[in-house]
């Protein structure tokens, strides 16, 4: 028995990760494979496994002692946890997707010193005990080792992907809630979390040269829930650039398809879904060269120094009245997106379950 933890399964870019991983598993279940998942019953697809609800919270000290007890009830011979919060009881017989270390690159935008301490005590005690470790990126997979001394044999890269039929052919029931938005027919746009290590204060900045040099240029769109504090106050202050706050998914696809440009300047990303979504849209990406978008993008974007203010205005000027480059970008970035796949991913887990098992 294999029991599994998708209490984030609604969680962005780990709920991503947890729905690919079991959109592939329902499929092939290997012969002598069981599965048991532990969380909230109402929120977990149906599939050939077991559910068990687990109610308690993530970051919690409850979590450490709630799911070994459900994991020895279903009497589990391995369990993956799919977030670094895993059990210290259970670590010798664990699997652990890790997917950036950003916890302990940037203490600072953690809320209180508890989380950052129940942070750095499970990354330095518990995660380092782990059977084997499931990383989404090289980059990572080096954090690890040179943050946290774990031998390079204990850690798996296995990247996530995209639904590429989702991205690449909009559901035409989808265009009157995207039209709700009111957005114009060409925009520049940005996806994610408004947080401090995403650079999007700086991609406004950037956003400002452009628009002192360019009259005509378009809207810049932010699609994300912010968490800097006061940031609202500027965006809506500022003409030319839309906040629409976090967006549905289901039209995620179409705010992709319809935009000029996608613009992702983070400082630090552990994989980078949201570069990857807008190049299966066919969107042209220009991101930062930090970390581990460059994975991600390959040769498919144009790519700056994420703290080059003029750097990033200069490109973005440049891709934005570019016609035959994002038209170039556009076919790169589909060949690029191409490249990941569930399935990969999928059969490259069910691997280190084997290994564990052995």
């Amino acid at each position: 028995m294999i029991c599994i933890d998708v209490r984030m399964i609604h969680s962005s870019g780990i709920g991503t990760y947890l729905q690919g991983l079991l959109n592939g598993l329902r499929d092939r279940v290997p012969a002598g494979y069981s599965f048991s998942l532990l969380g909230d019953s109402r929120k977990v697809p149906q599939g050939p496994w077991s559910i068990h609800n687990v109610s308690s919270p993530i970051y919690s000290i409850r979590e450490q002692f709630e799911i070994p007890w459900a994991a020895k009830r279903q009497k589990a011979s391995l369990f993956h946890a799919t977030h670094y919060n895993m059990p210290y009881l259970m670590a010798e017989h664990t699997v652990v997707t890790v997917y950036d270390l950003i916890h302990l690159k940037f203490p600072e935008y953690w809320p209180s010193k508890v989380a950052q301490g129940y942070a750095y005590l499970l990354f330095h005690h518990v995660v380092t005990k782990a059977r084997k470790i499931i990383t989404i990126s090289e980059c990572t997979k080096r954090d690890l080792m040179e943050t946290l001394a774990i031998p390079e044999d204990q850690i798996v890269v296995t990247y996530p992907a995209v639904s590429h039929e989702r991205f690449e052919h909009l559901d035409p029931a989808t265009q009157p809630d995207f039209e709700k938005l009111g957005l114009p027919q060409n925009y520049l746009l940005y996806v994610g979390n408004l947080k401090e290590f995403k650079n999007v204060q700086r991609l406004v900045k950037a956003y400002r040269l452009l628009q002192a040099r360019r009259k005509d240029c378009p809207m810049l769109v932010l699609a994300g829930k912010n968490f800097i504090p006061g940031f609202e106050r500027e965006l809506l202050s500022n003409p030319g650039i839309r906040w629409i706050g976090a967006i549905s998914d289901n039209i995620l696809p179409r705010l992709y398809k319809e935009a000029l440009l996608f613009l992702f300047p983070s400082l630090y990303e552990g994989f980078g879904l949201p570069p990857l979504e807008a190049m299966a849209s066919g969107t042209p990406v220009l991101c930062s060269n930090r970390a581990s978008l460059p994975e991600v993008v390959g040769d498919a974007a144009v790519m700056v120094d994420p703290e080059n203010t003029e750097a990033l205005s200069a490109a973005m000027e440049r891709v934005t009245y570019d016609a035959g480059l994002r038209k170039e970008m556009s076919a790169k970035g589909l060949r690029q997106a191409a490249r990941f796949s569930w399935d990969t991913m999928v059969n490259q887990t069910l691997r280190v379950y084997d290994e564990c098992l052995r």
